[in-house]
C-alpha cells in the first residue's frame, strides 16, 4: 500500500506556474521558510495556501476551495491597484472578484489596498502586512556601500510589468535638467533598466543631457548601482509598496518619490510629494545637495524604520498575526 504523504504546514502558489525570481513576492518563502507548488495537485498535501492573486491566475483560488475544502488560503496582492486592477474589463474585473471570495483573508502590501481589499471582502480578515526587506542578506554590500563614491543622481527604476505612463520618467527627468542648471556636474542614471526598456529610456537618454542606463543583471550590481546614488528621484504615478524606497533606506540613499508609495510616507516621510509636484521635488532635490546634515538626519531616520518594521522578523509577526485572525474567523 503506497504511504500517505505526511501533512505540511503552508507553501506558496502563483497558479500552475514556477516562480523565476521575478516576483518580489517570492520574498514570503523566504521569510516564513515555506515552499513554492507548482501544481494545484500539491494544495491538498498543506494546511495553509498562499495564493498570490496573479491576474493571469484567476480561477485557481475557487479551483482549490472546491478540490480541498480543508485547506485555509491567503491571498497575497501582486498587482497594483492604479496599474492593473483599476484598468481590468468588466469581464475580467468580474471573475477576480469571484475568486477573492474563496479566500479565507488577504495580505495587502500597502494600506491602500488594505481597504480595496476590505471593501472588497468585508467579512474576511485584511491586514496591511506590507512589503519585506532582507536586511540581514546585504550587511556586506552595505558595508561595502559606504566606500562608494556618490557620483549619480538615479532617476527611477525600469521595473517589468510596469507601464510606461505609470514610471513617470518624464517628471524625473524634468527635476534632474533643472537641477542641472544649478549643478552642471550632475549624472544621472536609469536603474535597474530590463532589456525589453532599454530602448525607451535610451531614446530619453538621448534628448536629456548626462543621462545613462543601467541595465538589469542581478541584485548585487544593481545595489552597486544604487549605492553610488547621491539621491533617487523616483516620481512613478502609481501605488505600490515602494521596494526603492526600502533598498534606499538600507543603503543611505535617499528617495525623493511619489506619496503613493507606501515605504516612501513610512521611511521618507519628509522626501514625499505627488508625481506631479516637481517644484517640490526639485526644492527638496536642491536641500539634499546643500545640506549634508539634513541628507543624513534622513538617512539615520529610513534606516531605523526599516529595521524596526520591515525586516523578516517583524514582518512574519505581522503574518502571524493575520493567520491567527483567519482562523479564529474560520472556528
Amino acid at each position: 500500500m503506497a504511504r500517505k504523504k505526511p501533512m505540511g504546514e503552508m507553501a506558496i502558489f502563483y497558479g500552475d506556474k514556477p516562480n523565476t525570481g521575478q516576483y518580489d513576492n517570492g520574498i514570503w518563502m523566504d521569510v516564513l521558510d515555506i515552499p513554492y507548488i507548482e501544481k494545484i495537485d500539491e494544495a491538498q498535501f498543506y494546511k495553509v495556501i498562499i495564493r498570490t492573486l496573479w491576474l493571469d491566475a484567476i480561477g485557481w483560488s475557487k479551483e482549490i476551495k472546491n478540490r480541498y475544502p480543508h485547506v485555509i488560503q491567503i491571498g497575497l496582492s501582486d498587482h497594483p491597484l492604479s496599474a492593473d486592477l483599476s484598468r481590468m474589463n468588466p469581464r475580467q474585473a468580474s471573475a477576480y472578484l469571484e475568486d477573492l471570495s474563496y479566500l479565507d483573508g488577504i495580505m495587502a502590501l500597502s494600506e491602500e489596498e488594505r481597504q480595496w481589499y476590505q471593501i472588497a471582502l468585508p467579512s474576511k480578515p485584511v491586514r496591511n502586512i506590507s512589503l519585506p526587506f532582507p536586511t540581514h542578506k546585504y550587511e556586506k554590500e552595505r558595508d561595502l556601500a559606504k566606500t562608494y563614491k556618490k557620483e549619480w543622481v538615479g532617476l527611477g527604476i525600469g521595473a517589468y510589468g510596469a507601464g510606461q505612463n505609470d514610471r513617470n520618467f518624464i517628471s524625473n527627468l524634468l527635476v534632474f535638467r533643472k537641477l542641472k542648471l544649478k549643478y552642471p556636474d550632475l549624472k544621472g542614471v536609469f536603474l535597474s533598466v530590463p532589456e525589453p526598456l532599454i530602448p525607451y529610456c535610451s531614446a530619453y537618454a538621448d534628448y536629456f543631457k548626462d543621462v545613462y542606463l543601467h541595465e538589469r543583471v542581478n541584485m548585487e550590481d544593481f545595489y552597486e548601482i544604487l549605492s553610488g546614488c547621491k539621491f533617487v528621484i523616483n516620481l512613478a504615478d502609481r501605488n505600490s509598496p515602494g521596494r526603492v524606497q526600502g533598498e534606499g533606506a538600507y543603503f543611505g540613499v535617499p528617495v525623493i518619490g511619489t506619496n503613493r508609495f507606501e515605504l516612501q510616507n513610512t521611511l521618507w516621510p519628509k522626501l514625499a510629494c505627488s508625481s506631479y509636484e516637481l517644484e517640490k521635488a526639485y526644492n527638496l532635490a536642491d536641500t539634499l545637495l546643500s545640506d549634508e546634515n539634513w541628507h543624513q538626519e534622513l538617512c539615520d531616520y529610513a534606516y531605523d524604520e526599516l529595521l524596526a518594521n520591515y525586516d523578516y522578523a517583524a514582518s512574519k509577526a505581522k503574518f502571524d498575526n493575520l493567520l491567527e485572525n483567519v482562523k479564529s474567523s474560520l472556528a
